[in-house]
């Protein structure tokens, strides 16, 4: 369904959800580096 020509696949089929994907997966792997931090600093 989603189509990717070579770059981030903005463009055409699936290029609103694929920009959602990247946001959810960005501020995830932030929330997972401040979990990780504060429990180092335990």
């Amino acid at each position: 369904m989603m189509r990717y020509s070579g770059g981030w696949g903005m463009m055409g089929d699936g290029g609103f959800f694929a920009v959602i994907t990247w946001i959810v997966i960005t501020v995830d792997l932030i929330l997972l580096g401040v979990w990780l931090w504060r429990q180092i600093n335990k």
